[in-house]
């Protein structure tokens, strides 16, 4: 792929933490699809923002955008193809002693315009790829990059596999990585220079290099837990005052407890299932759920609260347990989770736009699964799909619970999920949707407008599974749910451990 805009390099090392690692870096992409890092994105496949239009970075003070570099080298516009060198020792170093996430170097231009030409890692010319020589202790080594790419603000699109890299004052910025790891045997570093090769020139340019940072690095924290901690496996959680509805799928006439309880020929309850070796159940039964092949809708139950209560409110909290199967693997489009809503039938899905007074929705969402190659490869993000008063288009907005990455979601694994809901006040932006995943926040806005009536309520729990938009699935594929809580108060995950923290919300 080719591209004659400017770029930044952000170069980055692969000594970061196991987590760190697998969920912060930013993505090279791949040939097939617009996955990877652009001017928006560091992450297109997993919809990861920048903080900062085109890319965030620390500079060697450690200020946010600031422009203090770690190195500088200047390149002549002479027309000749040579290499040029930065002496990044001191970064290099600062990661090897923890001093901060190694998240990789952010090369930009400080003088001059360009751009200046680099080659690529993909460049079918060997002598032009980026190269890290690295002196340690015992002994020297040069590392090949391991991905790379760069950011125009021409484009949305990702660049990552482009045979040439840019930079440039417009500006274009440029990533680089290389696995650290790979140097273990040459012990401590003493020097460290990257050196990349120019092949043009259009303008002499001052090019320096900064620590790049992107994405979440909270520390680790217990989970939060609510009524569910003083009920055993949710055990007679049903009693408590502030709890509306539980089920744990245990009944053998389970539809009876719900309102709809459809499609009936894609949902039963199993305690195993032999097609899938991975299967284990939470407890007892779990209500699973098939997308067949073909077909889009999957689970469409609901919980009215009008009808089971007699009455609608106008927050509420709604925790349920899922599980992937093994053939969960969506590549051709997203579609829809469980979640709350207020439509009665006349808008807030579909197409059918909310304008305040007909309806409203806050159903969950799932996007793509992740593609190999990306530092989230397999995962499945996950958020809401919210129809509001302030809507733009006939469609609901997408919010991925991106905080810490908490909302994307592998196979073969149990999550506590948990949904919270507050409508806005008639005449104020301050409508409130919170999300947990096992007991941490995932994601949290407070100033939606669901309403401009007090007719429109809560109106249902809405369990929903399907696929699109309206892309049918190419091939079946599974979900397992269990233990469904509906309450007045925050309900959290059933403590597994004494290390999670009670705090009633």
């Amino acid at each position: 792929m080719k591209s004659t805009t400017i770029g930044l390099l952000l170069f980055v090392l692969g000594t970061v933490g196991p987590a760190l690692a697998e969920r912060a870096d930013w993505a090279e992409g791949s040939s097939q699809h617009n996955d990877g890092a652009g001017r928006e994105y560091y992450n297109a496949a997993a919809i990861l923002p920048w903080k900062h239009f085109m890319g965030d970075w620390r500079d060697a003070k450690d200020t946010e955008q600031g422009d203090v570099a770690y190195a500088v080298a200047k390149v002549v516009d002479d027309d000749t193809r040579k290499p040029v060198a930065w002496d990044v020792t001191n970064l290099v170093n600062e990661w090897a002693a923890g001093k901060h996430p190694n998240q990789g170097m952010f090369l930009r231009a400080t003088a001059g315009r360009g751009p200046i030409v680099f080659g690529s890692r993909e460049s079918p010319d060997a002598t032009l790829h980026p190269k890290l020589l690295l002196i340690g202790e015992a002994g020297t080594t040069s590392l090949a990059a391991v991905a790379d790419t760069f950011l125009t603000k021409s484009t949305y699109r990702s660049q990552g596999q482009a045979d040439e890299l840019r930079v440039s004052a417009d500006p274009i910025h440029l990533f680089i990585r290389f696995d650290l790891d790979q140097a273990a045997k040459i012990g401590k570093i003493s020097k460290a220079t990257l050196i990349l090769q120019t092949s043009k020139q259009f303008g002499s340019t001052s090019i320096g290099v900064f620590r790049c940072q992107q994405g979440h690095n909270e520390p680790p924290s217990p989970p939060i837990l609510g009524i569910a901690a003083r009920y055993q496996n949710d055990h007679d959680i049903a009693d408590d005052p502030n709890v509306i509805f539980a089920t744990g799928f245990e009944r053998s006439n389970w539809q009876s407890e719900w309102t709809q309880a459809e499609p009936k020929n894609r949902i039963d309850t199993v305690a195993a299932d032999t097609r899938f070796e991975k299967f284990q159940p939470l407890q007892g039964q779990a209500l699973r759920s098939r997308i067949a092949k073909g077909s889009t809708t999957a689970l469409n139950t609901i919980y009215k609260f009008g009808k089971q209560t007699g009455q609608e409110p106008e927050a509420i909290y709604f925790r349920y347990y899922l599980r992937l199967a093994d053939d969960w693997n969506q590549t051709v489009q997203g579609g829809k989770l469980p979640g709350i809503s207020g439509t009665y039938g006349r808008a807030g899905w579909g197409g059918r736009k909310s304008n305040g007074t007909n309806g409203w929705s806050a159903r969950g969402l799932f996007r793509r699964t992740i593609p190999a190659g990306n530092p989230l490869a397999g995962r499945t993000p996950i958020g809401f799909y919210c129809y509001h008063a302030d809507m733009q288009g006939s469609y609901g907005t997408n919010w991925i619970w991106n905080n810490d990455y908490r909302g994307y979601l592998e196979t073969n694994r149990w999550y506590a999920i948990e949904q919270y809901c507050r409508l806005n006040s008639i005449g104020e932006k301050n409508g409130v949707l919170r999300a947990w995943v096992d007991g941490h926040l995932a994601f949290e806005k407070t100033n939606i407008r669901f309403r401009l009536t007090d007719e429109l309520k809560i109106e249902q729990v809405w369990m929903n599974l399907y696929h699109g938009g309206t892309s049918p699935s190419p091939y079946d594929q599974h979900v397992f749910i269990d233990n469904v809580v509906i309450a007045k108060k925050y309900i959290g995950p059933m403590p597994e451990s004494s290390d999670a923290t009670l705090t009633p919300q």
